[in-house]
């Protein structure tokens, strides 16, 4: 099973079009289509079988063509693998979370590979 569009497009907006994994610039026209420029997939950081969800914190933008972040970062180069990938192997990938200041919930936007 797939995302729901709503939530491709919020990780796509979150991580600013880039892969999350190699920083490349990505198409938003070019999801799924592995032969043209800036190719990509959104992937599941936890797979279904293991209790993961369709949820925006377990959804992850990653290139497909060059590089194929997809196929090696988050399959280990094999699409029948499963593999669980951590914030901390995503050095693209935007964490977004509110946070309760002054009554008020803030957003607050940090870079996974600055740490939390």
């Amino acid at each position: 099973m797939g995302f729901p569009y709503y939530i491709v497009e919020q990780a796509w907006e979150r991580q600013g079009g880039r892969c999350a994994y190699c920083g490349k610039k990505l198409s938003w026209d070019n999801r799924g289509r592995d032969d043209a420029w800036g190719a990509w997939e959104p992937h599941h950081k936890k797979p279904l079988e293991y209790g993961g969800t369709d949820y925006l914190r377990n959804c992850a933008i990653l290139c497909i063509n060059v590089d194929n972040c997809h196929l090696y970062c988050g399959h280990g180069g094999d699409f029948r693998q499963r593999i669980v990938l951590y914030d901390d192997e995503l050095p693209y990938l935007i964490v977004v979370f509110q946070r309760k200041l002054y009554n008020k919930y803030t957003r607050i936007v940090i870079p996974a590979k600055a740490g939390i």
